[in-house]
């Protein structure tokens, strides 16, 4: 009996203990304000890639914060902002060689500036279409967005603005690696261009950059091909551009083939050359004047 006397309040702490754990879930109610703000806003600036194209389809995204979902429809209505993207470059751009400028409205269209996030959802996205045939690799385009109403809850104090970016794209563009060799060319007695002496291995990361639907430019042998590397010079932008002006070089898709021809972006003496693009990326070889002498680039780009 005293044993049982001992233990009836032990079970009546126990039972307290898991009572009290029962009722205190702290996941069972909202833990934040739900505010409704446009996904990447909070750099100001958010960057997609868009291929080459006169109708191609991107979207920018909106969100309820919060830790749960929403149990209710919230219809979110959007408005352009361009003063945001004079805003930006006054305050983050000004000693940039290039500045965001607003892409053209005619190229840009919204068939709806409202979109709605459905109870249970997380998000909803804002669809449209851009004409980016005929836009520059080297200019930095923007679309602007802000929040301009919302159905319920509020709208975001920090992240209801957005610049939108356009990272220009095609089916060749992108990362990689330059396996290739460098020779000296020298003309035999037939007048063929042989190679002469050893030639120099080629080693480096590269980046094919989308200059057309069809083509990519990207930097001869291992030149400097970002703009940072250029930033410790007296005239970076002036350096950076002139770099890609005098060592570019682009391969240009040849009608419905796989076979591309080689020529200079605008100054490199290229003087004969040919690509292939397969499965694994671009084999090519160019030959190339440096003063008086002939010279041979040839290797694979590897995606």
């Amino acid at each position: 009996m005293r044993k049982i006397q001992l233990f009836v309040p032990w079970l009546m702490v126990v039972s307290i203990l898991f009572s009290a754990c029962e009722v205190v879930d702290p996941l069972a109610s909202e833990q934040y304000r739900k505010e409704v703000y446009i996904v990447g806003a909070y750099d100001n600036v958010f960057s997609v890639d868009l291929p080459f194209g006169d109708n191609e389809d991107t979207y920018i995204s909106v969100a309820v914060s919060g830790s749960q979902r929403i149990d209710r429809d919230v219809k979110v209505t959007f408005k352009q902002n361009d003063g945001l993207v004079e805003w930006y470059n006054n305050r983050f751009m000004l000693d940039r060689p290039v500045k965001y400028q607003l892409l053209d409205t005619e190229l840009v269209s919204v068939p709806s500036w409202s979109t709605t996030i459905k109870a249970g959802e997380i998000y909803a996205r804002l669809p449209f279409k851009i004409k980016s045939t005929g836009l520059h690799c080297d200019s930095l385009y923007a679309v602007s967005f802000e929040i301009e109403s919302v159905s319920d809850y509020m709208k975001s104090e920090e992240d209801a603005s957005l610049i939108l970016t356009l990272n220009l794209t095609n089916d060749y563009s992108g990362g990689f690696q330059l396996e290739a060799t460098k020779s000296t060319l020298v003309q035999d007695e037939n007048g063929e261009w042989i190679e002469m002496g050893l030639p120099v291995p080629v080693s480096i990361q590269r980046t094919l950059t989308a200059v057309s639907e069809n083509a990519v430019r990207f930097f001869h042998d291992k030149e400097r091909e970002t703009y940072s590397e250029y930033t410790n010079s007296y005239d970076p932008g002036g350096d950076y551009f002139r770099a890609i002006d005098n060592f570019c070089v682009v391969f240009e898709r040849m009608g419905e083939t796989n076979d591309f021809s080689v020529h200079p972006w605008k100054s490199m003496s290229i003087v004969d050359g040919e690509a292939t693009f397969g499965e694994k990326g671009f084999t090519f070889w160019y030959d190339y004047m440096q003063g008086t002498t002939r010279y041979r680039m040839k290797g694979a780009f590897t995606k």
